[in-house]
Parts: C-alpha cells; structure tokens; sequence
C-alpha cells in the first residue's frame, strides 16, 4: 500500500511511530482501567461466555447486563469496523507478491480492475479464503486456532529474517549512504542494484543496538509461540501450529525450486511515465 502513498519513504515510517505511540498510550491507559476493574480474576477466567472481558465489564458495572451488553457491543463494532483494513492490507500483499511472480496463480491476482485501480481479483481471493477458514470452527476450534496461530508465526519469522539479513547489512557495510541526485532514484533497491539507505533510518552503533534486540525478542517469541498452552497435553490442547508453520515452509520451498525460480526476478518497480 505504500505505493499509493506519496513521498512513502517518509510517510510511512512516520506513520508507523505515530501509530504505535498513539495505540501504545491509549493501549496502556485501557489496561490500567481493565486492571482497576478487575475484580474477581477466576470468576472472569470461569466465565460461561467464553470471554473473561465480558464477565470483567459485568463486574464492572455492577452487574448490569444492559450496561455491560453496551460496552461489549462497542467492542465488538470496533472490531467489525477493522475487517475493511486487515481485508485491504491482505489483498494489497498479495497483489503485490504476485506481481512480482512469487505466487501460485500470479497472473489473474496481479491484475488491477482498469476502472476502479482495485486489485478486485486478489480482494476477492482474500475474502473468500477468510470466510472458508470461519467455516473450520464448525469442525474444531482446535484446528483453527492452529492454523491462525500461522499468523504469528508466519509475521514474525517474515520480521525476523528482514531484520536479520538488516543486521547482517549493516555489520558488513553493505549498504551504501543515501544518494543526493534526483536523477539516480530509479537505481535505489532494485533486484539489480545494491542496497541504499533511504532518508528515514537509525545510523550507526544505535541502528546496530535496534536490530540486534529487535532480532532477540522476536527469536523468544517464535520459540515460544510453537509450544501448547497448557500441560499435561491432550490432543484437543496441542499446538499444531509448528506443524502447519513447517508443511508452508516445505511447499514454499518446493514450489520455488520446482517453478518459481523461473520466473521470480526480485520485487518489480513500476514507473509512471508522464505526457
């Protein structure tokens, strides 16, 4: 989506900061309310919904089940209203990914709609895979929350392999200073050049410091993010999301060494040509 984005590469960075600092500082003050609020913890975590945060607003409000219903129902709005944003990153991803060829099936989901500039066929594909993997609940809740422990996984192992070959970069002196000439922007980070600071980056020891830690924490979670949740370990408690974590990374592997490798050059840049 940053391609959309005018100036991205300062934009964005500032973006993501803002995000996270503004999230983090309302993220703190709502806990701190939720803890305040707390009350009875093994009646929360007992509660015949499902979700202690119901049973913690029940507290909450003195038992008022109007009252708390209330609060759920905001809870529950604001998560229906961010469908539209994790539905557009998803579909931009993989349209993204496919034009560069690094998908099955590259050619239909790289296509942009010539009216509306929407990759409808990669929305559509996304859509449909979100709403088949709702239907795996019918079946075994345990089933589906091994395969969307798979995004975990899978975001943290893509966050911890950019961080580390970004490691490896910059201890090695790989990438070069930032260029000054308008007219060699063309050239920056592309399959066929080498690596180029931008003009929003941590330079130094500080970058190096950032990198190392970010690669440290992200090793813990992984590790951890494969074992079950509770002991002793039953079928219906088992974390299977090493399994299908693995069975992706051998049909990536496969799928690259078999076809993809004949055709994936590396990320493809567009360039718009004005009249």
């Amino acid at each position: 989506m940053s391609e959309e984005i005018q100036n991205a590469s300062k934009i964005v960075p500032r973006a993501m900061i803002s995000s996270m600092l503004l999230n983090g500082v309302l993220g703190f003050g709502m806990l701190i309310a939720v803890l305040f609020c707390l009350g009875d913890i093994t009646a929360a975590l007992e509660s015949p919904t499902g979700y202690p945060f119901m049973e913690i607003f029940l507290q909450a409000t003195g038992n008022s089940v109007s009252g708390s219903t209330v609060m759920i129902a905001i809870v529950t709005i604001m998560g229906t209203l961010s469908i539209p944003g994790f539905l557009a990153t998803s579909s931009r991803a993989i349209w993204a990914f496919s034009r560069d060829r690094g998908l099955p099936f590259w050619q239909p989901l790289s296509k942009v709609h010539p009216r509306t500039s929407i990759p409808l066929v990669s929305v559509l594909t996304t859509t449909t895979i979100a709403c088949l993997l709702g239907l795996i609940s019918i079946g075994s809740s345990t089933a589906l929350n091994d395969v969307l422990s798979l995004t975990i996984n899978g975001l943290y192992s893509s966050y911890l392999i950019c961080c580390l070959l970004l490691l490896w970069r910059r201890c090695t002196g790989a990438i070069k200073p930032p260029l000054q000439s308008p007219n060699t922007e063309l050239e920056i980070n592309t399959a066929s050049t080498n690596l180029t600071w931008g003009p929003f980056r941590l330079p130094g020891a500080l970058g190096i410091v950032t990198n190392s830690w970010a690669c440290v924490y992200m090793i813990v979670v992984l590790f951890f993010s494969f074992w079950p949740p509770a002991t002793p370990t039953t079928a219906a408690t088992m974390n299977f999301s090493v399994l299908v974590t693995g069975t992706v990374v051998l049909f990536s592997v496969i799928y690259y060494w078999v076809w993809a490798r004949r055709v994936y050059r590396g990320p493809v840049m567009e360039i718009g040509l004005g009249g």
